[in-house]
C-alpha cells in the first residue's frame, strides 16, 4: 500500500474453526473510508447482505485502530469497536481511549475481525506474530479489573488488554468492553464478546508505524498542534475537573434532567460539581499521546471502606444521580467504580434504574418483584445491589438488563411514555428541549440518542462553533447535518472527540491525515468522507429494518415541556427540522439516500446484494 500510517491488514479469528487468517486493506478502501469507524461501515456492510440479528453467530465484531494509532498525533490511540448492537439493533461503533490500539499496530495489524463462537470462554492473545486462542474458563466470572490484573501476571507488563465482566458474559444489553480504566460502553458490545465466549483480547508488539511526511515536518506541525491543545482554556479545565462543571451550569439555566427527564433543576447538583471532585484527586493520568490527562485517579469513602477509582464524567455523575434525584456524590462514585468493574454502561444503567424508579411509582412494578430494594426516588442505597442483580440478570434486574425500549415492552401498560431512548439507545445527559439541535441529533444519529455524533452544545450553549439560539430550530438542521459529517472523520482517524473543544477545526485534521498517511486531504474531501460513512450507515440500518419512523423522539420529549428550562422549552416538534435535514442530505421522504446522493459519494456502485465493489 501506498499510504503510510497503515500496517495493511487486518487479522481474522474463527472461532468455530479456531483458524487464523488476515484481509488486506486496499487503498480504495482508506482514501474512502480512512479507519476507525469508517472502515468499520465499509467492512461490516460488504461481509453480509441481509438483516443480522445481534446475537447471531454471523454478527462479527471489529476491533479497529486508525491511521494516528501509533504516530505522535495528538489523542490519536484510541480504539474502535464496532458490531451490531443487542440493544438497538442498528450498527454501533463505540470508543475507548488507553494505549490497545497503538499496541495493535506494533504487533502488525490495523484491526481484528472476529467471527463465530467459541465453545468455551476464551481469550485471543497476538505478541509480535504469535497468535492463539486459550482457554479462559478460570477468569469467567471474574471482574474486568480482576481479569486484567491476573493476565498482566501470566503475558508481562507490557501486554495491554481489553476484557469483559459479568454483564458482558451475562448478556446484559448495555454490557461493555474495558481496557485499563476505560470502556467501550454505548451499545452493548461487551455482550457481543460475552456471546462469543471471548473473555478477553491481548496485545503486545515491538513493531513501528511509518508516516507519510519527514520526521522534522510532521514533528514539527505535531509539537504545534498540542500548543494549540494546551493553550486552550478549555483543554486546562478538561485535566483539572473534566467534564464535571457541566451538571452545575446546566443546573442553572433548569435543563438538567431529573426524574427521567420529568424536570430540568435538581437541588444538590453543586455536590456533583468540580469543587468536591478536586479534593479527592490523587493523580493525573493520560492516554497515549494526549496533551490533556484529563483523566485522574479518586480516592473516597464510601461505607466505611476506602475506594480508590478514576474520576467519573458528567454523563456517569448525571445518570446515576440527578437523574433518579440522587444527591449523595459519593454513592454515585461508588456506582460508576461498580459498573466499570461488571463491565457495564453507566449511562444506560442509570436511564434503566430512573425508568424502574417511575414505573415503580405508577404502579407498574410492585414492591414484590423487587426482593427487598427500594426503588423511591433518590435512594443512593439501592444503587450498587441493583446493579449487581443487572449484572447477573437476577429478578427486576433481568428486566432492566435488557435496556428501557424492552423493559416498556415487557411491562406494556403505557410504560413506554417513561422508557427514555431513541432506536433503543437510552438518552445521555442533553435535554432536547432545552437544546433542539442536540434533539435533532439524537433522532438522526445512526446508532440512536448519541450526543458526540454530533456535540451540538458546542455551539447552542458553550459558543464555540458557532452562536446559536438552543431553543430556536432555525440553522439546526445544517450544524446537525456538518457535525455530524466532522465527527465521522474524528471517529476514523481515531481522535478523541473532545479535540472539537480545544481550538482544533477542520483544517488541523485535514492536515493531520495529510501527514500520516499521504492521502489528499482538504476540508471539502475532509466532509465528503465523512458524508459517505453517514450514508453506509443509513444504507445498514435500513437495511437492518429501519425507515424514517425511528428518527423521532422519546414520547415524553414530544409531549410535555420542561418547565424549569424557561417559557421556550415546550414539547419539541422536530418534524420540520427533519424535512429540511433530510433535504440537506439528499435523502428521500422515507430517509433513503437517493441514488444521486451515492453517486456524488461515489459509493453508487453498491450492488443488490449489498456488497461494495473494490
Amino acid at each position: 500500500m501506498k499510504y503510510k500510517g497503515y500496517i495493511g491488514k487486518f487479522l481474522t479469528v474463527n472461532l468455530d474453526s479456531g483458524i487464523f487468517g488476515e484481509i488486506p486493506l486496499s487503498e480504495r478502501q482508506v482514501e474512502l473510508f480512512i479507519g476507525g469507524r469508517g472502515l468499520a461501515i465499509e467492512l461490516l456492510f460488504g461481509r453480509i447482505s441481509t438483516r443480522v440479528r445481534p446475537y447471531d453467530e454471523k454478527n462479527d465484531l471489529l476491533v479497529l485502530t486508525g491511521p494516528a494509532a501509533g504516530t505522535p498525533f495528538p489523542t490519536g490511540s484510541r480504539t474502535a469497536v464496532a458490531a451490531v448492537s443487542p440493544l438497538t439493533q442498528t450498527l454501533s461503533t463505540g470508543y475507548m481511549g488507553g494505549h490497545f490500539a497503538p499496541e495493535l499496530k506494533r504487533a502488525g495489524w490495523d484491526g481484528i475481525l472476529i467471527s463465530g463462537r467459541a465453545s468455551k470462554p476464551v481469550t485471543l492473545t497476538i505478541q509480535n506474530g504469535k497468535t492463539e486462542l486459550a482457554d479462559a474458563t478460570d477468569l469467567w466470572g471474574l471482574d474486568t479489573q480482576e481479569t486484567q490484573v491476573i493476565l498482566e501476571k501470566m503475558l508481562g507488563h507490557d501486554v495491554r488488554t481489553m476484557c469483559i465482566g459479568p454483564a458482558g458474559e451475562n448478556l446484559v444489553n448495555y454490557a461493555a468492553i474495558a481496557h485499563e480504566q476505560h470502556l467501550v460502553g454505548r451499545g452493548g458490545l461487551g455482550a457481543i464478546l460475552g456471546h462469543k465466549n471471548v473473555k478477553a483480547i491481548c496485545v503486545q508488539g515491538s513493531g513501528s508505524v511509518e508516516i507519510a511526511a519527514s520526521h522534522a515536518l510532521f514533528m514539527d506541525r505535531m509539537r504545534e498542534m498540542q500548543r494549540i491543545v494546551q493553550r486552550d482554556p478549555i483543554a486546562l479545565r478538561f485535566r483539572q475537573i473534566g467534564t464535571a462543571s457541566g451538571i452545575p451550569k446546566k443546573n442553572k439555566i433548569g435543563a438538567l434532567p431529573t426524574r427521567n427527564f420529568q424536570g430540568g433543576i435538581f437541588q444538590h447538583a453543586e455536590k456533583y460539581g468540580p469543587g468536591p471532585l478536586k479534593e479527592m484527586i490523587q493523580r493525573f493520568e493520560s492516554c497515549g499521546q494526549c496533551p490533556i490527562s484529563c483523566s485522574s485517579v479518586i480516592e473516597f469513602e464510601f461505607n466505611g471502606e476506602t475506594v480508590i477509582s478514576e474520576r467519573i464524567e458528567h454523563e456517569s455523575h448525571w445518570s446515576l444521580g440527578p437523574l433518579c434525584d440522587i444527591g449523595d456524590l459519593n454513592a454515585t462514585l461508588k456506582a460508576n467504580d461498580t459498573c466499570d468493574r461488571l463491565g457495564m454502561d453507566t449511562v444506560s444503567a442509570g436511564v434503566s434504574i430512573a425508568f424502574a424508579m417511575e414505573a415503580r411509582e405508577n404502579g407498574l412494578i410492585s414492591d414484590a418483584d423487587l426482593g427487598g430494594l427500594d426503588l423511591r426516588w433518590g435512594n443512593a442505597t439501592l444503587l450498587d445491589p441493583l446493579l449487581e442483580r443487572i449484572a447477573r440478570r437476577e429478578g427486576v434486574g433481568d428486566l432492566l438488563a435488557d435496556g428501557v425500549r424492552a423493559a416498556a415492552a415487557a411491562l406494556g401498560n403505557g410504560s413506554s411514555h417513561y422508557a427514555m431512548h431513541v432506536k433503543g439507545l437510552e438518552l445521555s445527559a442533553f435535554e432536547p428541549r432545552a437544546f433542539t439541535g442536540m434533539g435533532l441529533n439524537f433522532a438522526t444519529a445512526s446508532r440512536g440518542a448519541d450526543h458526540n455524533r454530533a456535540f451540538t452544545i458546542a455551539a447552542e450553549y458553550y459558543g464555540i462553533l458557532g452562536d446559536l439560539d438552543r431553543f430556536s430550530h432555525d440553522g439546526k438542521p445544517e450544524m446537525v447535518k456538518d457535525l455530524q459529517d466532522f465527527s465521522a472523520v474524528i471517529d476514523s482517524i481515531i481522535a478523541c472527540m473532545f479535540t472539537i473543544d480545544f481550538s482544533t477545526d477542520v483544517h488541523l485534521f485535514a492536515e493531520g491525515i495529510r501527514l500520516v498517511t499521504g492521502i489528499e486531504m482538504d476540508p471539502t474531501e475532509y466532509y465528503r468522507i465523512g458524508e459517505r460513512i453517514m450514508n453506509l450507515e443509513r444504507l445498514y440500518n435500513l437495511r437492518q429494518g429501519f425507515s424514517a419512523k425511528e428518527d423521532t423522539l422519546p414520547p415524553r420529549i414530544r409531549l410535555e415541556a420542561v418547565s424549569s428550562a424557561g417559557d421556550q422549552a415546550i414539547p419539541l416538534d422536530i418534524s420540520k427540522m427533519m424535512m429540511e435535514y433530510y433535504q440537506l442530505r439528499g435523502w428521500d421522504e422515507r430517509g433513503a439516500p437517493t441514488p444521486k446522493r451515492l453517486a456524488s459519494l461515489d459509493i453508487d456502485h453498491l450492488s443488490p446484494a449489498g456488497t461494495l465493489d473494490r
